[in-house]
């Protein structure tokens, strides 16, 4: 079969193999509820095992539990500055930093806001990530100016330094591994780096993206994942040894759809892309995986309101449940697609599967018959020959000795 035929087999090809494959989402929602009955706008979100901290513009903080959002708690605010990032300490208090140099001290145990004493080197700037590192204690904090500081609650007041080899563009997002004692930036313009132990950046490329969050592993899985525009994922391999050779890899996520805007931990193995319209990716980083979850036509669909706003972020009650808030305070259950006979539903796919696999192959190799006389030739004489029309191999060779003598 020569290659112009091949050419024009393909189209046919790829018809019957990717005909009625789309994305479909895994869950759904049938619950809605609002953290605010005044507006709001909400910038960012950080869980721990129990309850989810969100901060947002004119020091508004919400303690969300994550089993019952419904009983979500505004607290008593104590600055009127819009707060832009939250990350808890792994003793259960957080830090909340924000404009003009904001930071906050969240009190887990009597649920109370507090200023930070000793951030005078950050106090005219617009702080925009904030991250403690492994063992809790230094946090590194950011800013737009592309600056990076590292702070420490001391009796006294605080210790804060600025970090050398920093970078000009604003910081996204910093991430810390639990357990591999090394952290992640993301930046605007200036790719994504390192924070080693020694409160050292070593940046690992990617500047030709936009890189908006970075989020790492919750479990021993040595890897970050950052997100940036154009569908680009980054896949930071972390390595803490005395070699240091953390690696970034990064690709375009062209199969799936949207805009990725921010990435949040579930558990271990297992994050959630934010997209715009409003949809979710469950990603899965040590084997680099992802796949659609919630898409967003469907969303659109069951929750109208809610996804006319962008996703904060999400965070999971179970393997398959959970909620999404989006920026105006609409939180949303998210659950599995209820299935009304899961034995029919299974046998159906099954024989569906079945068929596909029977059927497809079949197809392929007809239409390679249809489109090779050669072949065609070769089977008529192999059904001549079980008809006994055709001669043999042996008969052939005695004809041809009587034709030589």
């Amino acid at each position: 079969m020569g290659r112009a035929q091949l050419r024009g087999l393909m189209p046919l090809l790829l018809v019957f193999l990717f005909v009625s494959v789309q994305a479909e989402s895994i869950v759904e929602s049938n619950t809605r509820i609002t953290i605010s009955e005044e507006p709001v706008f909400l910038n960012a979100l950080d869980s721990n095992a129990d309850e989810s901290l969100v901060i947002g513009d004119d020091g508004v903080v919400f303690v969300i539990p994550n089993d019952n959002p419904e009983d979500s708690l505004k607290l008593d605010s104590i600055t009127d500055q819009d707060l832009n990032a939250v990350d808890f300490h792994p003793a259960g208090n957080a830090f909340i930093v924000g404009d003009s140099g904001r930071v906050l001290r969240y009190d887990y145990q009597d649920q109370r806001l507090s200023n930070v004493s000793g951030t005078g080197l950050v106090e005219i700037s617009t702080l925009t990530a904030v991250s403690w590192n492994t063992n809790g204690a230094w946090a590194y904090i950011s800013a737009d100016s592309g600056r990076i500081w590292r702070f420490r609650s001391l009796a006294d007041g605080g210790e804060m330094h600025a970090l050398e080899n920093t970078r000009e563009s604003p910081v996204t997002s910093i991430d810390c591994h639990p357990v591999i004692r090394l952290c992640v930036v993301s930046t605007e313009l200036d790719g994504i780096g390192i924070i080693d132990d020694d409160h050292e950046i070593t940046w690992l490329g990617g500047s030709a993206v936009i890189w908006n969050d970075v989020e790492c592993d919750q479990g021993n899985i040595p890897v970050c994942v950052a997100v940036g525009s154009n569908r680009n994922i980054a896949t930071i391999r972390l390595d803490d040894s005395s070699q240091g050779e953390s690696t970034l890899d990064a690709v375009i996520l062209s199969d799936l759809s949207g805009e990725f805007t921010k990435i949040c931990g579930h558990s271990e193995n297992r994050m959630m892309i934010a997209t715009i319209p409003f949809g979710l990716i469950d990603h899965r980083p040590d084997s680099e995986e992802s796949f659609p979850w919630y898409d967003h036509v469907d969303v659109a669909n069951q929750q109208l309101d809610v996804a006319t706003r962008p996703i904060v972020c999400s965070w999971s009650t179970s393997e398959a449940e959970g909620w999404i808030l989006n920026s105006r305070g609409d939180a949303i259950n998210f659950i599995p697609i209820e299935i009304v006979d899961p034995l029919l539903t299974s046998l159906a796919g099954y024989a569906l599967a079945v068929v596909v696999v029977v059927s497809v192959p079949g197809i392929v190799l007809g239409l390679i018959f249809m489109n090779s006389p050669k072949m065609q030739t070769s089977y008529n004489r192999w059904r001549r020959k079980r008809k006994g029309l055709e001669p043999t191999l042996k008969d052939k060779r005695e004809q041809r000795k009587k034709r030589v003598r």
